[in-house]
């Protein structure tokens, strides 16, 4: 799906579901720095990308809206164009992250950020240590909207001089059995919507 077919799909998100109005009722305000989409409202750009990860999750959008929603909020930033942020988008759709139980969708969302901040290709691998620090590892789907949120919060810890533990990524998933983890049924009950 490109870039501008996903722009088109934001906009034809119906209204927002009650819960998702309250939540951007609570958490907009309309100088915020990044949209909520179709709420009438912005928020801070951590919790806009929280918000419209879920709501693009709901909606059926799939990877693609969380790479374009952390593309959107880092080219903005940094002042790209809208070819810049398609490259972005693809690089992130293009990275294959390794088969494990944790949020490895984060990792794809910060290369597409890291593009679009100019991080050049020799510091990617520090920042995607950086990042694997902000991976969920539990029952998927648990925060749709972590994924975008946190490739943000990354860039944002690396430009603040924060580093990940060197091979933070590889040990992560190192750790992890190529199939799902088995967990309690509690769990998977807490993670139903």
């Amino acid at each position: 799906m490109t870039v501008g077919t996903m722009l088109t799909a934001f906009a034809a998100l119906p209204a927002p579901d009650a819960d998702l109005a309250a939540w951007a009722a609570r958490v907009g305000t309309p100088d915020g720095d990044f949209p909520l989409i179709g709420a009438g409202a912005r928020a801070q750009t951590y919790v806009a990308l929280l918000w419209n990860g879920e709501r693009c999750a709901r909606a059926g959008l799939g990877q693609e809206s969380a790479l374009t929603l952390v593309g959107l909020a880092v080219g903005a930033a940094h002042g790209r164009t809208a070819a810049e942020l398609s490259d972005a988008v693809a690089a992130g759709a293009g990275y294959t992250a390794p088969r494990a139980t944790v949020s490895t969708g984060v990792l794809a969302a910060t290369v597409c950020a890291a593009r679009l901040a100019g991080v050049p290709d020799d510091e990617l691998p520090a920042l995607l240590d950086l990042a694997a620090s902000l991976m969920v590892i539990g029952p998927p789907g648990v925060a749709p909207g972590h994924d975008p949120a946190a490739a943000w919060l990354a860039l944002r810890a690396r430009d603040a001089g924060i580093v990940g533990m060197p091979g933070g990524l590889a040990h992560t998933v190192s750790l992890l059995p190529d199939a799902p983890s088995d967990v309690d049924v509690a769990e998977l009950v807490r993670a139903l919507r």
